[in-house]
């Protein structure tokens, strides 16, 4: 069975941010290799789990005052 992946739409839905947050975010973290760039992102499921730990405070309810 493939291990699951996930667009960076999907995923950002997910962690309740902007799709551009998080590919900027993909960017700085994990860098992809020159033949990869100008393509879409394939987001494996162990990065997913990264973005999933960086961005868990927007998850955790806290609001802005």
């Amino acid at each position: 069975m493939a291990a699951r992946t996930y667009t960076p739409t999907e995923l950002a839905k997910e962690l309740g941010i902007s799709p551009k947050v998080l590919r900027a975010w993909l960017r700085k973290e994990h860098t992809r290799t020159a033949e990869a760039k100008n393509t879409s992102w394939v987001v494996t499921a162990k990065v997913a789990a990264d973005a999933r730990k960086a961005f868990a405070k927007n998850k955790a309810g806290s609001k802005k005052a």
